[in-house]
This record gives C-alpha cells, structure tokens and sequence, in this order.
C-alpha cells in the first residue's frame, strides 16, 4: 500500500508538472470569462499585450493617475484614433484588433500593484457593446525572496556575538579553575 500510495504521489506530481509545463511561463491560461478580452502584463519587461479571447477588441482605455506609462513604447494595434501619454494609452477603430502594444508599463509589478496602477482598464469589444474591464493576467511575476537570500549581517552583530563567545569561555574557563 505504501508503494502504492507512492506511485499515485509521482504520478500525480508529473501530471502537475506537466500541466505547468505545457501551459508555459509566457502563454498565460484564460483568466476569467472568455468573452472579455485578457490584458496580459509581462511584470519582467513592461510590456502589454491586449488578447480577445472568445471576442474582439475595437477600442481600449487605460489610464493611471501617477504618469507611469512609457509613451514612446506603445505600438498601436488598431488602425484608427490612438492617443499615448504618461497618464493615458488609448485606441479606438472600426475594425477589431489584438497583439502587444509594447512596454508601456513600468516592471516588476504583481497583479495587486498593476490592479493599483490602473485607474481606468476599460475595453469595446464590439460597436454598441457596454464597455468592460479586461481580465488582467500577470506573467513572469516578481519573487520575493523573504529575506533569506544575500543578507548580510551588521558588524556589530559580529561583535555582539564575539562578545558573548567570549562571555561564556571566561564563565566556562572560572567555573573549571573553581572546581579544581
């Protein structure tokens, strides 16, 4: 039964890691419904790509309050009215369109600092349509490392400690010569 139990573990975990695998670290699964267009956000570049999923996109709206857009890295998708500013990168066409319109975001942001830079995430998917958020998909998260990696300690914990090694020797070294 043990063994057993062991086989499903492996075979469980290799199905797991296969699944993972295949899904990829830059093609991000579906987020949310498919019938509203994935704004997906590579947080180790900047860059944005706009995907329609199951719909389309003729129009777009993203705009921040901090003026972190990146103006001179946007690469238009639709072929109609676009406006790009520090506070606002903007699209609109008659004609349906999708792919990255380029690293306009700054990097490294999770899903809580790219929900938090993002004041206005509205896209158009069809004439007439209500306008919708984009389901937002972060890939290539940053990692955090909890503060264990490459911390170095203060001299005077250096000292703090030489200074208590050197306490208990003195105490170890008078408690021996007392009992002789």
């Amino acid at each position: 039964m043990y063994r057993n139990l062991q086989l499903t573990t492996l075979a469980l975990l290799i199905a797991l890691t296969t699944q993972i695998a295949s899904a990829g670290v830059l093609v991000p699964a579906a987020a949310g419904d498919p019938a509203i267009p994935d704004l997906v956000y590579d947080a180790s570049t900047g860059e944005v790509s706009l995907l329609p999923d199951a719909s389309s996109i003729i129009g777009y709206s993203l705009q921040n309050a901090t003026n972190s857009f990146i103006p001179g890295n946007h690469t238009p998708i639709l072929v109609g009215v676009t406006t790009a500013l520090t506070s606002q990168v903007e699209e609109a066409a008659l004609a349906p369109g999708s792919g990255s319109i380029g690293l306009v975001f700054p990097a490294g942001l999770d899903l809580a600092g790219l929900t938090s830079l993002l004041t206005v995430n509205t896209v158009s998917r069809s004439l007439g349509s209500p306008l919708v958020p984009f389901d937002l998909q972060v890939v290539n998260p940053p990692t955090t490392s909890g503060g264990a990696d490459g911390v170095v300690p203060e001299p005077s914990t250096y000292a703090m400690s030489l200074l208590g090694i050197a306490a208990l020797g003195l105490y170890s070294w008078r408690r021996r010569r007392q009992s002789n």
